[in-house]
């Protein structure tokens, strides 16, 4: 099969679709048999099989869905301050992200395709066992953080990990309207290991000559 044969198109069969719909080609089929000396026989002619059809959103929602899930979402960065890889114990240690939408481009049923993915909800876990933190905030850098955790117990090694909670939508490439896509995705990343120390006071000379 292909699309229109020579001298038709699809604008000589009157399809208009709507602004947010795509119009999807005629598609017509010809038939023969292959012959063992590599002619043909018994070619038949042009027959119509699809005279073009105007798909909208309703026609991809499922498909947009299924995409959703699969297609590959950007984990989100982790930032933790002090930067330089260890904290101490009993001192907040802050943590934050920068979200951002991502567009992703494929393809439905044969037509061009936009989602839109955008960040909701940040699930933190900092490789203690005090249970994860969920939050619609994203955090910030100090002195304006407002997403930090403080550890109880020094440690030689622990891990942030960053659950990040996308929602979608859609729209047919070159299109203006956006739909939403049912469900969710989620993607997950870690910071760099941070060393916990436990700061000790003491007593030292002073000279006050």
């Amino acid at each position: 099969m292909q699309a229109c044969p020579e001298g038709q198109n699809p604008a000589s069969l009157g399809l208009e679709c709507e602004p947010d719909e795509f119009a999807m080609d005629p598609l017509f089929r010809q038939t023969w048999t292959n012959n063992a000396d590599g002619t043909r026989s018994g070619v038949s002619s042009w027959e119509l099989v699809n005279d073009g059809a105007c798909v909208g959103t309703a026609d991809l929602a499922a498909e947009a869905e299924a995409a959703f899930r699969h297609l590959t979402i950007a984990p989100s960065h982790i930032v933790v301050q002090p930067p330089n890889g260890w904290t101490l114990v009993n001192v907040p240690t802050i943590t934050y992200t920068e979200p951002g939408e991502q567009m992703l481009d494929t393809t439905l049923l044969g037509i061009p395709v936009q989602i839109r993915a955008t960040p909701t909800s940040y699930t933190w876990d900092y490789g203690d066992g005090s249970g994860p933190v969920t939050t619609t905030d994203p955090g910030a850098a100090y002195p304006n953080h407002t997403v930090a955790h403080t550890y109880e117990q020094p440690a030689d090694q622990v891990t942030i990990a960053l659950t990040t909670t996308w929602t979608g939508q859609f729209r047919i490439t070159g299109t203006p309207t956006w739909t939403d896509v049912a469900g969710t995705a989620t993607t997950t990343s870690s910071a760099d290991p941070l060393q916990v120390y436990e700061a000790r006071s003491r007593l030292v000379a002073d000279d006050l000559s």
